[in-house]
């Protein structure tokens, strides 16, 4: 990373801990602030515990490890008619024939040397080794990554899991049971490396998804995993939003960033309630695009030319290429967008459209601009209805880097903010002009 990325991850990472998409997992070195206040923080803790070091090598190793695997032999008393299995116990046999038949000399009871699979180490592994094997191949959410970059080694490595799961014949023979804590303590002492590093990742576990963590211990696994977004642009798209977030509230609830749904943060305030996406259309509540019957019966002559182009492109794209035809004339995604609701008609009431450009250039800046204009513009409700002119307030929010711009430059339904300017003010309640309180 450039030295003006580590700036930007530095300013911004205690709110990144959920950012799940495209990246790569480093030390973050410089994590100290964060907000732990995180939805599905179990399932984020889950995703960290596999990406731990000592998870990776353990499992990297499992193969060699296991030709450690240990047995215990056990001496069994039996008791047999007509048949002599291991070494005579005549004291237990004289008993057996007087309470059977005093006269019946083909009684023997005799002890027999049994091997034991179920040693408290092995017990610990093959509960440690389920749970993995559960995680990597049932878990739907964790099957989710397994194309992401940062999950790569383990589409390498689970294999291991599944073999010494599922095929190695000794493991087959130890119960699968639930292994007591206490049991679990005494194993972290054991002389095989094999049953102690079982021992310690499976304690790890446990305390992840009982919640018996401090802070300072999700600081402490949440800096030894993070992960980076990749994408410079990423990077400075979530720095805008993470500033929106800092400058409005202390109390905001941090959502996963996995690509199911893009919501970043949601918070209250007073009477509203804030949602606020990252690359997203949002709810269900907004839409951005606009259907080519829109503009069919439109006697603008340009626009019949536009409309004719559309038809005709669309033909020639099924015909060239098998392209199913569209009936979207423009569709887009914002890169951040907040949504304000009345928290108890839970009716939408504000809306502020963000379209981030991570350049000094004017020309890209203004390309930006065009583009979140279209955002205003086209927005609609749920019903289909352009929300700009109506009940509900639409502004936008340009944000660009250190560009030349015209001082005292105004507009009522865009405010251009660059990150070279200083002290610039994200708090929506003192943006009037951008989303009135």
């Amino acid at each position: 990373m450039s030295v003006k990325e580590e700036e930007l991850l530095e300013e911004i990472s205690g709110f990144l801990h959920g950012y799940l998409k495209t990246g790569t997992v480093r030390i973050n070195s410089f994590l100290s602030k964060m907000n732990v206040n995180i939805t599905n923080l179990n399932q984020l803790l889950t995703i960290r515990f596999l990406l731990k070091d000592e998870t990776i090598d353990f499992v990297r190793d499992l193969p060699i490890l296991l030709k450690r695997f240990k047995t215990t032999t056990v001496m069994q008393n039996e008791t047999h008619i007509g048949e002599v299995r291991g070494e005579i116990d005549w004291a237990q046999t004289t008993k057996e024939r007087m309470a059977r038949n005093h006269k019946d000399r083909t009684i023997f009871s005799t002890n027999e040397s049994i091997r034991s699979y179920n040693i408290p180490g092995n017990l610990v592994l093959k509960e440690l080794l389920g749970l993995l094997y559960s995680t990597l191949y049932k878990d739907s959410y964790i099957k989710g990554f397994e194309n992401a970059a940062w999950f790569s080694e383990w589409q390498q490595l689970k294999g291991n899991v599944a073999h010494a799961y599922n095929k190695n014949i000794y493991l087959q023979r130890v119960d699968q049971v639930h292994v007591s804590d206490r049991v679990i303590q005494k194993t972290l002492n054991h002389r095989n490396k094999l049953y102690r590093q079982a021992a310690k990742l499976l304690l790890s576990y446990r305390k992840l998804m009982s919640g018996n963590y401090s802070e300072e211990d999700i600081k402490i696994l949440l800096r030894e995993t993070f992960i980076a977004p990749d994408n410079v642009d990423v990077l400075f798209e979530l720095y805008w939003i993470v500033q929106l977030i800092k400058q409005n509230t202390d109390e905001s609830q941090l959502h996963l960033m996995d690509g199911s749904q893009n919501m970043v943060a949601s918070w209250e305030k007073d009477s509203y309630v804030y949602r606020l996406y990252h690359d997203s259309t949002g709810s269900d509540v907004v839409q951005f695009g606009v259907g080519a019957s829109e503009i069919a019966e439109s006697d603008n002559p340009y626009i019949q030319q536009k409309y004719q182009s559309f038809t005709e492109s669309n033909k020639l794209a099924q015909e060239f290429f098998g392209r199913k035809p569209s009936n979207s004339i423009w569709r887009g995604r914002p890169d951040f967008l907040l949504e304000v609701y009345e928290k108890y008609s839970v009716e939408l009431v504000k809306l502020v459209i963000g379209e981030v450009k991570n350049t000094s250039r004017v020309e890209y800046a203004t390309t930006g601009l065009e583009e979140l204009l279209d955002y205003v513009h086209f927005v609609k409700d749920g019903k289909g209805e352009y929300l700009l002119g109506g009940d509900v307030e639409v502004k936008g929010m340009l944000c660009v880097g250190d560009v030349e711009m015209n001082e005292g430059a105004n507009s009522r339904e865009v405010r251009v903010m660059k990150r070279g300017e200083r002290n610039y003010d994200l708090r929506i309640g003192k943006l009037n002009y951008i989303l009135k309180q």
